[in-house]
């Protein structure tokens, strides 16, 4: 890890923009780095971009004194036996690409729900997600890059407690958390300080974003800038000062997802970019 906080922009805050002008983009903010969507749609498509394209994005990023702090990927079901040798190699690839970029990690989900899995035990589900996290984690060894499994809803680790006992049973050196403190609050097993003390000595990459909840069932919430919802931030953000945190912070600015609710990114995330700054590089 780094021996400080970083700020990074995920590209889902901007996606009207292709990868190289994201790069200006978040520059221009202020971020020290990148955060990429890798997905059909996103600005790395890790089924079709070429060693050469990697390459080329690296050194626009490089140019520009721009890191790249984690790609973010889709796969996840490695349950379901013809989809799963799929999902594993698909992971590999975003490996690959993340080694060319000089990215030292790689978002993994924490497997899918037993319940979206008809037929299967939630054991199974359990050890077929252990097996591939460890078969993926594995080949990112090899690479130099970690893996981070998110605290995110529709996984097998909304909660940090979950995610914990996931890492464990992985058993690699190489994986560790991405603490979505948002999902982790609302899944409600843990919050504020409690949740960053647990989580500490696991945390690879943090995520923030904020949200006015209206309803956890069922679930009705709208995304708005950070200290503006119902997110406790500033106590969950005093504790991961506390805990002497050192790695990126990444703006999971979910424009994406929700145009109409957000500014555009040159105005949220600069938002958000000086809520957490203010919070986290006190002196």
């Amino acid at each position: 890890m780094n021996n400080r906080i970083k700020f990074s922009g995920h590209t889902m805050g901007a996606p009207k923009c292709d990868i190289y002008q994201v790069i200006d983009l978040f520059k221009a903010i202020g971020y020290d780095g990148i955060e990429v969507r890798v997905a059909e749609d996103g600005q790395i498509n890790s089924e079709t971009i070429t060693d050469d394209e990697a390459k080329k994005i690296y050194a626009a990023a490089q140019a520009k004194g721009m890191e790249f702090s984690c790609l973010t990927s889709y796969y996840q079901n490695f349950v379901k036996m013809e989809e799963r040798e799929g999902v594993i190699k698909n992971l590999k690839r975003v490996i690959e690409i993340a080694a060319i970029l000089h990215c030292p990690l790689v978002r993994v989900y924490g497997g899918v729900e037993p319940f979206s899995q008809q037929g299967v035990w939630f054991s199974d589900c359990w050890t077929r997600t252990v097996d591939g996290i460890r078969r993926t984690a594995e080949y990112a060894a090899k690479f130099g890059v970690k893996i981070c499994i998110e605290t995110h809803i529709g996984s097998l680790t909304m909660s940090v407690r979950d995610v914990v006992r996931l890492i464990e049973d992985v058993n690699m050196a190489n994986v560790g958390m991405l603490l979505d403190y948002a999902w982790v609050e609302l899944a409600g097993v843990e919050t504020g300080a409690e949740a960053i003390r647990k989580a500490a000595r696991h945390i690879f990459h943090v995520h923030i974003k904020d949200w006015k909840l209206e309803s956890r069932i069922p679930l009705k919430k709208k995304s708005c800038l950070m200290g503006e919802g119902t997110v406790q931030w500033d106590e969950a953000l005093k504790a991961l000062r506390e805990i002497g945190y050192t790695g990126y912070v990444s703006d999971e600015y979910e424009k994406y997802w929700y145009p109409e609710d957000l500014p555009e990114p040159e105005i949220g995330m600069k938002h958000n970019l000086e809520f957490v700054r203010k919070r986290l590089l006190k002196d």
